[in-house]
Formats: structure tokens, sequence, C-alpha cells
């Protein structure tokens, strides 16, 4: 059984095993299922704890430093069909020693607002121009495309976006601001972190999809969400791109030879038939949640991808997921700054490993909480709830 919450007891005997049956706020959450089930661990293939991960990482304790790490380079180049590519200590470190590397004080540079916001920091310390864009709007970012071109400018112009955002679940139409770039004579850099590996036929992500693999200038992203292992990269279309990041003060650190190793051993089973399974399972378990949500009457934000988000009401939003995790499954809560005050929101991690039955546990342990907050009381029966 999983774990109820503690609270004010309702007046009366309820039965909450029953489907209709009543939570009051004062109520108990009880629900048949697996305790300690996480929903918050951003490991989207499973690949963490696969044993050919885990061996590949126990046998690199011996190896060259640097072989293992320029075998990664090549092959992360060679996967994104682009010809240079830079290892760093984590996702972040890429996005910002990148950035660093590319920008000059007067460029102009457009964000999207569902980016990370290292792109906005970094774009900001290296006093470029900032010109933020809403989050997955196409029309907005040639709007300015196209007001700053017309404009007298003394540096280059960018244009930065995730292919997933982490807060939306958005999914950027790479393809079209690919073309757009190219018109406007600006530069498309985009972050993968949440769709390579997890996405496309072959785990290349949204640009597979899209069908633009190869047009994106600057490819960044993070190894730690479908490749079992910290890490991150960012791979070039224009090689002098690359050359970059090895003059100044910015330059990547190493990768350790047991994480290049793992994340090697992990591009294996990505461009496997068992990688394209793991990613038949994640897609369809996102899409089984969704249509529980949908069914139960409540929204979820975005597009499919590895992660679902269920927007909350402000001041409940703690009490609800105490509620809910008290029940069993671990979620993650994101509250400002990394979102809107006034919008409070579950990001709800899936994995391959999980299950349809895993799935549909949490659905209907979702739909509970909200049915107990949601739930206004009659006037004849609000004396229950005394």
């Amino acid at each position: 059984m999983l774990r109820p919450i503690s609270s004010l007891a309702a007046k009366g005997p309820v039965d909450p095993t029953r489907d209709n049956a009543p939570i009051p706020l004062g109520g108990t959450l009880h629900r048949p299922g697996r305790s300690g089930l996480s929903f918050a661990t951003q490991d989207y293939l499973g690949l963490a704890s696969h044993p050919a991960v885990r061996a590949a990482a126990l046998s690199a304790a011996g190896q060259n430093r640097s072989a293992p790490a320029l075998a990664l380079q090549t092959r992360v180049a060679a996967f994104l069909g682009l010809p240079r590519a830079a290892l760093f200590p984590s996702g972040t470190d890429a996005i910002r020693m990148t950035l660093h590397a590319l920008l000059r004080p007067g460029d102009d540079v457009i964000v999207d607002a569902g980016a990370n916001s290292a792109m906005f920091e970094t774009v900001l310390a290296a006093k470029a121009h900032l010109h933020r864009s809403p989050s997955g709007s196409v029309e907005a970012v040639e709007r300015r495309l196209s007001r700053l071109a017309r404009q007298r400018r003394s540096g280059q112009l960018f244009v930065a976006v995730s292919a997933i955002s982490a807060h939306g679940s958005k999914i950027a139409d790479l393809a079209e601001l690919a073309s757009l770039a190219r018109t406007h004579g600006a530069l498309l850099i985009a972050d993968v972190t949440h769709d390579l590996g997890a996405m496309g036929q072959t785990g290349r992500g949204v640009m597979e999809i899209q069908g633009c693999l190869g047009r994106v200038d600057v490819v960044l992203g993070s190894f730690a969400k479908s490749f079992g292992a910290p890490g991150g990269f960012a791979a070039f279309r224009i090689p002098s791109h690359y050359d970059l990041l090895h003059l100044g003060q910015w330059r990547p650190a190493p990768l350790s030879p047991v994480n290049a190793s793992t994340i090697l051993a992990a591009f294996d089973i990505v461009d496997s038939p068992e990688g394209r399974r793991r990613r038949r399972i994640l897609h369809g378990n996102a899409l089984r949640l969704r249509n529980h949500l949908m069914a139960d009457g409540i929204r979820a934000m975005g597009h499919p991808s590895p992660f679902v988000l269920v927007r909350l009401p402000l001041l409940t939003a703690l009490p609800r997921t105490a509620l809910l995790e008290s029940a069993g499954p671990a979620v993650r809560l994101l509250q400002a700054p990394a979102v809107p005050t006034h919008a409070p929101r579950w990001r709800i991690q899936l994995t391959a490993e999980h299950g349809p039955a895993d799935i549909d546990d949490l659905a209907e342990l979702i739909r509970d909480v909200m049915r107990a907050f949601d739930r206004q009381p009659s006037p004849h029966r609000a004396w229950e709830l005394v």
C-alpha cells in the first residue's frame, strides 16, 4: 500500500480505494502501487545502470587519458553530421564556454525565452545585445531578424534556442529557423540536451525528425540526460568556430576517461536496435501519461517529449506535491525563479524503464490529488470538513 499523508481527518468513514471516492482536503490518500518509484530522475533511456555502460566505466580506469575523449569527439561529430566537436565537463559548461568563444561585444543574439538560463547569462556577460523571443515562436524570431537585418550593426547576428524547452516542453522548429538564419545572415545555435538520444528513429533528436541534420551552425548539449554520464558537447558546422574554443581563457576542460568511455558505450546502445526499442517505450510512456491526464481533464503543457509538465495553482502547489509524494512517487516541482512565480508546475520525468503499470498508477494518483484540492464542497456538506 502507498503511504498516506497525515492531515485532519474527515468526518465519517471514507473508502479511498473506490474510483469515485471523495478525498476531502482533510482526508488521506491511499492507492495500491510501488512505493518510492521515481519520476524525478533524468535518465531518459535508462542507460545509467545498463550493464554494458557500467562495464565500460569499470574498464576505463587504466586507459590513456585522451584516447576515449578523442574517440568521443569523433563519434559526436559523425553522429550529428558536422565536421568538428568539442567536449566539456557538463552541458552548462558547453553553453557558457562556447558562447564566450563565439560572441563579441556588439553582437546581436536572439534568445528563445525557453532556452537554458546559461544562454542569457553568457550573452550578457559577453556584452552582446540580448533580444528575448517568446518561447517556440518562429514568427517572433522572424520579426526580430528582419528588424535587426535592416539596422546598421557592427557585430554578428545569432539565434539561440533549445530544441525542447526544459520548462515548457515546446519543440522548436529548427528546420524553419535554420532557413531564416541563412536568409538573414545569422548563425543558429541549438541546445539538444533533452532530445538527442531520446527522440528520432536513430536518436538524432528534433533535427532528425525535422530533416535538418547538418544545417544548424552550432549544436550544444548535455550527455547526462540520455547517455548515462555527466558531460557536455558542442559541434560546429563551420570548423573555424571550433578553433575559437582554443583561443583566450575559455578553453574546455578535458572529459575524464571514465565518463568518455561510459558515453561511448551509451552511443553504441543509442545507435542500435535496442536504442530504437527504448525510444519507442519512452515515447509510448509519454503519450500514455498525457492521454490519461487529458481523459481526467488535466492539461499537460507543450508537446510530447521525455518529460510531462503539469501546471499547478500557486497557492496549493506545495501541498499538492506533498500529497502526491506521500503516496510513493517522487516528482519534481518547478518554482520561481526557474518558472514564473504565478505558474509552478510538476516536471514528470519519464524513462524507458517505466512500465505501463507505473504510468497508470501515477496517472491515477495525480487524478486523486487534483480531485482532493479542486473539489468544491456543496453548502449542505460543508459540516463534514469542519
